[in-house]
């Protein structure tokens, strides 16, 4: 039997009242208890728009076609649910769990999605047919036959080994996703966001990232065959292993080439030093935003309140160096050596400090200009700092929401006032370290021990 080329007019849906809808859920909920008259939720075609189904547990629900633009779907637990060509624009799912759910040629254009758990989901294309009276199979009018997450927010999804091909992912905010090994061949991810996302191991072949931004990205041995990277950012992106002798980078962005010598640059940091000492009287101040200054020797200089934004600073050498206020954030300082570095108020929001060296380093504030009693806390916000060796360094007041230290040796270290709120901590060593005035809240794997032997 053929299909018909050209579409029906949009599907007349059944609309359910939040009434009719709760007892359906509530059916469902006996269903999966293996309770009497329980019922698995049939809601295919079903126009379920602006309703209610948050924190339910609709796991192997059917809502194939069905229309649940604007629902309040937070904390819903969809896991293999099927949800395909299903209309989701601007549902509210934070926090959902679509594990394993079939989304395939669902439409989810600015949806909210954000810390959501969609692992090995489909979101592959799909497209929706229906029998007309003669039994002719139609195309029932939708969006597009991809799955669309244009302008949708998945800040801090987990989306490993999801199916995105040919998905429609233009302005999507991907910050701090987890994309790790998931197969983006052909999708249009024209300016995403992707800020902190995990690709390691994506399949980004013949996909299209033109004028995405990709600042601290890790892609890790990712495919990028044929990809179009024409205005993308790649500055502080992680690229290790990454092959791209089959993609064209010319014309993305990519961290500077530092081309001086050592007496050009020996005058830039004297300048820089001047421009300091003397309130900005005299000298000038050290520009070095989105260079390459790996592996430079930079031990003791001076550099407070020099500009280092989004530079490549892997194992460069700035122990015992004056980095009071400097601007560091989304900086690679992979491998740095910061020991003993004054970094009172610098600026490392976003920093990658994976496995640097910051033992004695000192990170708490320094104390505003015309100001009584204020302080510019140090800023690692969403930082990275695996492994880090941190031992005896002072973090009093600074700012580590959202920093990951797993793995960190911060033994010895001071925490007076420091926010870890929504830190993870987890296998960080803390032995010997007062935790009791930090803030906690919403921090991961906080395990406290000492070397006190038991009685």
């Amino acid at each position: 039997m053929s299909k018909s080329k050209s579409k029906t007019p949009e599907f007349e849906r059944k609309r359910l009242s939040q009434h009719e809808l709760d007892e359906v859920l509530e059916r469902h909920q006996r269903f999966l208890d293996n309770a009497e008259n329980g019922q698995r939720a049939m809601l295919k075609m079903m126009d379920l728009s602006y309703l209610d189904l948050s924190n339910r547990v609709l796991r192997t629900a059917d809502f194939t076609g069905a229309k649940l633009k604007g629902a309040q779907m937070l904390g819903v637990n969809l896991e293999s649910a099927i949800l395909y060509a299903a209309d989701l624009t601007e549902a509210k799912m934070q926090r959902a769990i679509l594990d394993r759910s079939d989304l395939r040629g669902s439409c989810m254009r600015k949806a909210d999605l954000s810390a959501a758990s969609m692992i090995d989901a489909d979101m592959r294309a799909g497209m929706l047919y229906n029998r007309d009276k003669t039994g002719e199979l139609t195309v029932i009018s939708v969006e597009s036959e991809e799955t669309v997450l244009a302008g949708a927010s998945l800040k801090g999804a987990n989306l490993t080994k999801a199916r995105m091909g040919d998905a429609i992912v233009m302005e999507t905010d991907l910050t701090d996703a987890d994309l790790s090994d998931v197969n983006l061949t052909r999708s249009d991810m024209t300016a995403a966001k992707l800020v902190g996302a995990n690709m390691a191991g994506c399949d980004l072949s013949d996909a299209n990232l033109s004028e995405a931004v990709l600042h601290g990205a890790i892609l890790t041995g990712a495919w990028l065959d044929r990809t179009n990277l024409d205005g993308a950012d790649l500055v502080c992106a992680i690229l290790d292993g990454v092959d791209f002798s089959k993609t064209d980078v010319s014309r993305a962005s990519v961290p500077r080439e530092f081309r001086m010598n050592e007496a050009e640059l020996a005058e830039i940091l004297d300048d820089h030093h001047q421009w300091v000492i003397t309130k900005g009287a005299n000298g000038s101040r050290a520009e070095f935003p989105r260079y390459d200054l790996s592996k430079q020797d930079l031990m003791t200089v001076n550099l407070s309140m020099a500009n280092l934004a989004y530079c490549r600073l892997q194992n460069i050498n700035l122990s015992r160096a004056h980095l009071i206020m400097a601007d560091l954030q989304h900086a690679d300082l992979r491998g740095a050596d910061l020991s003993y570095a004054d970094l009172r108020g610098a600026r490392l929001s976003r920093a990658n400090l994976s496995s640097a060296k910051l033992t004695g380093a000192r990170l708490g504030p320094v104390p505003m200009h015309g100001t009584i009693g204020q302080n510019w806390a140090a800023n690692l916000d969403s930082a990275r700092l695996h492994n880090a060796q941190m031992r005896g360094a002072d973090l009093t007041g600074a700012n580590c929401t959202s920093a990951q230290f797993n793995g960190a040796d911060m033994n010895d270290c001071i925490f007076d006032k420091t926010d870890f709120s929504d830190a993870d901590l987890e296998d960080a060593d803390l032995r010997n370290t007062d935790l009791s005035t930090a803030d906690l809240r919403g921090a991961n794997g906080v395990r406290i021990e000492t070397d006190d032997e038991p009685e």
